[in-house]
């Protein structure tokens, strides 16, 4: 038994372990992956004795850090082994979005392949983010923001509306989609407190 704590296995790789830092609880959950759909194993929540959060933005980290080190080690003791990657959810408020459309001709009717709608997509993102920098970049409260992701709502073939581009044939695609942008503060002491605590970020989940 003494040696329990250090012989601890890491985290499988089809485990899933997700926070939700709340503002007024943390909930944690590990799950497997199990073809698309994830099965919860266990579920453990604690709630901030003062406020440590305003509109999804940590505003005292150790303290926040120190709740969700309570969350992770009680999950982990409930699993039986250690927690180092994490999934986390960046709260509504301080989110914007912008919505871009973009439009390409193909020097001749082509298969399109996924370095084209690649390129496509990239085209609409720069142009989301001009829209979006020549809309906050002139403020006053010169808050930097990170684009953290981004949902296609429409595509078009020849102009007629397509779900998906891949492997179609023609000459003139164009994207229709959405950009998101979060505030550097938001990602980076997001990013901090999970590394305070031995944790690495490896996806954040937009609540828009």
């Amino acid at each position: 038994a003494m040696t329990r704590g250090k012989a601890r296995k890491g985290q499988p790789d089809n485990m899933v372990f997700a926070l939700d830092i709340g503002t007024r609880s943390i909930i944690g959950m590990v799950g497997t992956v199990e073809e698309d759909r994830v099965k919860i194993v266990a579920i453990e929540r604690a709630e901030h004795a003062e406020r440590a959060m305003i509109d999804g933005q940590i505003e005292n980290i150790d303290k926040v850090a120190g709740l969700a080190k309570k969350v992770k080690k009680k999950l982990e003791d409930r699993v039986g082994f250690r927690l180092h990657r994490v999934s986390v959810a960046a709260a509504g408020r301080a989110l914007r979005t912008k919505r871009a459309e973009y439009e390409m001709e193909l020097p001749r009717v082509q298969t399109i392949d996924d370095e084209t709608i690649s390129r496509l997509e990239a085209g609409a993102i720069s142009l989301a983010e001009e829209a979006f920098e020549a809309e906050h970049g002139g403020r006053e409260d010169t808050q930097q923001y990170y684009l953290v992701g981004y949902t296609v709502c429409q595509y078009y073939l020849d102009h007629y509306m397509i779900s998906s581009l891949k492997d179609h044939r023609g000459k003139q695609i164009k994207a229709d989609l959405i950009a998101t942008f979060l505030p550097s503060e938001v990602v980076e002491s997001l990013y901090v407190t999970m590394n305070k605590i031995g944790l690495e970020v490896v996806s954040i989940t937009l609540e828009p």
